[in-house]
């Protein structure tokens, strides 16, 4: 299936998502195509895809504070066997007063790492997620505090543990 094709059955089952398609250049040509589709609708567009195509790979989840909402991007590969893949990026939004998503691990079991990551960086939360445990801060990290967040949930500057780092963040007075 090439992205003209996806583009078009994809729409026809998802009408309300947006989509666009961009070209990078560099080093080869390469088209990718970038849905937004609405949190109710997420989980089939994963099934969805993954019925398209099986094999379907997928890569990672950018998550993004965007001020009142939370972005999670999904970035995959299809169609990698037939030749040329398609490369897809599909996103949905939370708003921050109720970051929840359901988790696609039941799709895509590589997800699972990429889940809890955004759980404790981001304090976006996956229902059904099949393991829920932190994956990278330390058990004794403060619970509401999620570092990549840039509202009043995120990292403190006094938190910050520089240890020796070049450039330590230097409290007001201090020279």
């Amino acid at each position: 299936m090439n992205v003209d094709e996806f583009v078009k059955v994809f729409s026809e089952r998802f009408p309300g998502a947006e989509i666009r398609v961009s070209e990078n250049k560099m080093p080869h040509p390469k088209r990718r195509v970038w849905v937004e589709i609405d949190r109710e609708k997420f989980h089939d567009a994963m099934k969805f895809i993954k019925e398209l195509d099986p094999k379907a790979q997928f890569s990672i989840i950018i998550g993004i504070d965007a001020g009142d909402r939370l972005l999670a991007k999904y970035h995959m590969e299809m169609f990698w066997g037939e030749g040329e893949s398609l490369s897809l990026v599909i996103g949905t939004s939370v708003p921050k007063d109720d970051p929840k998503l359901p988790t696609v691990t039941d799709v895509f079991p590589s997800a699972l790492p990429y889940e809890r990551e955004n759980q404790e960086f981001l304090g976006l939360f996956f229902e059904g997620i099949p393991d829920p445990r932190r994956l990278f801060l330390p058990d004794d990290f403060p619970e509401g505090i999620y570092p990549l967040r840039l509202d009043e949930t995120g990292i403190k500057p006094e938190m910050v543990k520089n240890a020796g780092h070049p450039y330590k963040i230097k409290k007001e007075g201090s020279k």
